[in-house]
């Protein structure tokens, strides 16, 4: 069926009035109808993902219901329907009709369903998953996205999102349902009568935030103050429950983003690693002469945050530098207890800062590395549950962080709370984060990270991100940036290759990605992003002073400019 016949289905079979209207206003836009209809919103290891409107490449109620169809004949085939699946969404446009949408296939396809009575982020999700020992989880959430996006995330059993053979199976279970004909529903009241719908929530809230504290001591930060923004999202009732209860009472609210809304009225984007996210916080911040601000973003699964100079100027501070600086708090805290242990581990991204590993040698213990995608970090979790290997934190370097294995999946309101227990250790010492972290700098050498995003929208964007990865295998690069590549690492061939075409194997699982290891320990990194029409190149050097750092990852940068 060609694009044009796919259209006028729709066009035939959709009663949603909203969706109705849309289809009608581009019947004679070509090209709109193309965009809209010529390819399917791709299901992957971070489930769905697109522009909310009408159409197969768009989030929809149509789109949500097949997918969970599919799922649901994924997980009665695999015989993963004994204790049923929990559901969630944030604050964004049709988060809440979507979750009742998913609600109701899986109830009429005898899939028992515990569904959130409010909005809930992704981290509670992962934890009531395993909480209820659920056979998997879904999320409507298209997480630090702009607004005109919606997504739907499906996680596992043990917590964590699916892996690649899971997706694809899922897959192969979606392409075999009709969109109109093919799905089966009933309705939430019935759902909820015949006990196939279970509205959960406050019950689940104290129990996740009971596993939050633990992580923490409860001492009261005497003059710590702090700054919140939930950035319209669904962090501020767990950030609200569980920092004043664990001594962090001197906390203020961005009241124009405390409400949440999926038009973010006050914001471009709900990003929360974007100054101009921030911006409303930092400004709070300076009023209240606050010693850092932090922000979640829509699902509250990652955690921005801007701390305090002696200038007092306010520093936004990278997710490799949060990172840092909570692993030297938690592993300094661990040895001062004398619990620190030779099998404890921490875990990173392979495009995540390689500081880690420096504080993780000074320590003693473990640095896994592992391929972008939080998965990964909760595979090697639950790989290690039944051995004395303690889990300790977890990162990547785009805002995502964990602790505590009672949830699988990165979480801002923890990464928040622990820099705040951070920031009120080191303040009993008489430091402050940013003198903490300079200090780090001082100990283990001048680590910076770089990052740059290409976006290729439209109908040729993926063709063009094809070409960009397909010409950067077929001309080796022996420079970048006046940094001699020692080694290339290709995982989607899983090998590496050193300046005289020797080749090893990689460990790690195949992806659609290049790293070049250069002198000096610099690397770059680059590869497709698994959920936007986007390349991402990531870059880091380690030098003797901050300025050839600078200069170093400068020049790095030039590099992937004149390249792409």
């Amino acid at each position: 069926m060609n694009y044009q016949n796919t259209y006028k289905q729709w066009l035939d079979s959709v009663n949603d009035e909203r969706l109705r209207e849309e289809l009608e206003k581009i019947k004679d836009d070509d090209t709109q109808i193309k965009e809209q209809f010529l390819n399917e919103l791709p299901f992957g290891t971070a489930g769905l993902r697109g522009i909310i409107g009408a159409g197969i490449a768009r989030m929809n109620k149509y789109i949500v219901a097949r997918a969970t169809q599919g799922l649901s004949s994924y997980l009665k085939s695999s015989g993963h329907v004994q204790n049923g699946m929990v559901i969630a969404y944030d604050s964004r446009l049709y988060s809440r009709e979507f979750a009742e949408e998913t609600a109701c296939v899986f109830a009429a396809n005898g899939i028992k369903t515990r569904l959130f009575k409010k909005l809930t982020s992704v981290p509670e999700l992962s934890f009531a998953v395993r909480y209820f020992k659920a056979d998997g989880g879904v999320v409507i959430t298209a997480s630090h996205n702009p607004k005109e996006y919606n997504g739907y995330k499906v996680y596992a059993s043990y917590g964590g999102q699916l892996g690649p053979e899971e997706s694809l199976a899922v897959t192969a279970c979606i392409q075999e349902v009709d969109t109109f004909s093919g799905i089966k529903r009933m309705s939430l009241k019935e759902g909820i009568s015949s006990g196939l719908i279970e509205e959960i929530g406050e019950e689940i809230d104290a129990r996740y935030y009971e596993k939050l504290l633990t992580l923490c001591n409860k001492d009261k930060a005497k003059d710590l103050k702090v700054v919140y923004t939930p950035l319209h999202g669904s962090g501020l009732r767990t950030v609200m429950n569980v920092l004043p209860a664990a001594g962090i009472t001197n906390l203020t609210v961005v009241e124009e983003q405390r409400e949440p809304d999926g038009r973010f009225p006050t914001i471009k984007s709900p990003n929360p690693e974007d100054p101009g996210a921030m911006k409303m916080a930092i400004d709070l911040a300076k009023k209240t002469g606050a010693d850092l601000a932090f922000g979640t973003d829509p699902d509250a699964d990652r955690m921005g945050a801007a701390v305090k100079d002696k200038d007092g100027s306010y520093k936004m501070l990278t997710g490799n530098q949060i990172a840092c600086i909570l692993i030297e708090f938690l592993l300094e805290r661990r040895k001062m207890e004398g619990c620190l242990k030779p099998t404890d581990y921490i875990i990173k991204s392979f495009v995540s800062t390689t500081m880690a590993d420096a504080i993780a040698k000074h320590y003693g213990i473990v640095c896994h590395t592992v391929l972008t995608g939080f998965r990964f970090i909760s595979e090697i979790i639950t790989d290690n549950e039944n051995t004395n290997a303690e889990f300790i934190f977890g990162f990547e370097e785009s805002y995502g962080f964990l602790a505590g294995t009672f949830t699988r999946d990165k979480d801002g309101a923890l990464g928040a709370l622990l820099l705040c227990k951070a920031a009120q250790h080191y303040q009993a010492q008489g430091k402050s984060l940013i003198e903490v972290l300079n200090s780090l700098y001082e100990k283990y050498g001048y680590f910076a990270e770089g990052v740059k995003n290409m976006v290729f929208e439209g109908l040729d964007g993926m063709e063009k991100m094809k070409t960009i990865m397909t010409g950067l295998r077929e001309k080796p690069i022996s420079e970048i940036g006046g940094l001699k590549v020692l080694y290339t690492e290709d995982y989607q061939t899983g090998q590496r290759k050193d300046t005289k075409g020797k080749i090893e194997a990689l460990t790690l699982p195949r992806t659609n990605a290049l790293r070049f290891l250069m002198e000096n320990g610099a690397w770059a990194c680059i590869r497709p992003s698994g959920t936007e029409p986007k390349i991402k190149a990531y870059f880091a050097v380690c030098a003797q002073d901050q300025q050839l750092a600078k200069k170093q990852l400068a020049d790095i940068a030039a590099y992937f400019d004149s390249l792409i």
